[in-house]
């Protein structure tokens, strides 16, 4: 059961009125409910985006003959999939084009499929216990994890060449990236807050060193 508290007005002896929390009880199947809901309504307005195109004249090209056209339009889009529960994020392109034999001119859209995603930077030696945290506690929402080595331009003396490892978390659709993104971000910033220029430092010495050991030589 969730807990949410609204506030309620109580009246003292004296006439004034104060506010104190109340209590109201949700069940969790009605939370469920609402998500459910949420993306029927998405999936209907994207029906109903398809179908305005079409009739303005933008019909979805999916095979045939190659087409080639101007791009004056672009926006995001959701590729329905039964195995999916919200879509695949994907981008709707409009072009206007010219037929081939030069009849005339044409106009279609083509939707291209994206997975989106974001990076999370870990401290050295930690990748396989934050790789295998994401797997459990987002398990159904994160489609794919991949490290990658990246420069950091926020690091002090990033010139030295420092890259540090990211995980990069992909996603189906936009919308399993912002529940993911919206629990990872507090323990983000509370990690980061607890870092201090020594630590950096650190890292960064423990990098250099194992690249260039003939610097640290004594």
């Amino acid at each position: 059961m969730a807990q949410l508290k609204q506030p309620y007005r109580r009246v003292q002896r004296s006439g004034k009125s104060s506010y104190g929390p109340r209590t109201k009880t949700v069940a969790a199947s009605s939370l469920l409910r609402s998500e459910q809901t949420s993306r029927d309504e998405r999936i209907e307005s994207t029906r109903l985006a398809h179908s305005i195109d079409e009739r303005m004249g933008f019909p979805r090209f999916e095979a045939g003959k190659k087409r080639v056209g101007w791009l004056v339009n672009m926006k995001p889009t959701t590729i329905e999939d039964e195995k999916v529960p919200g879509g695949r994020a994907g981008v709707d392109y409009f072009f206007i084009g010219g037929e081939e034999n030069g009849e005339g001119a044409e106009t279609f859209k083509a939707t291209v499929e994206y997975e989106p995603y974001f990076l999370i930077a870990i401290k050295r030696g930690k990748e396989q216990e934050v790789e295998e945290w994401c797997k459990r506690a987002f398990e159904g929402l994160i489609k794919g994890i991949k490290r990658l080595e990246k420069e950091d331009l926020q690091m002090p003396n990033h010139l030295l060449g420092y890259r540090r490892t990211l995980l990069q978390l992909s996603f189906s659709n936009v919308n399993d990236l912002l529940s993911v993104r919206k629990t990872i971000m507090p323990i983000a910033e509370k990690n980061k807050s607890k870092m201090n220029a020594m630590d950096t430092y650190a890292e960064m010495a423990r990098y250099v060193g194992k690249r260039f050991p003939q610097q640290f030589c004594l």
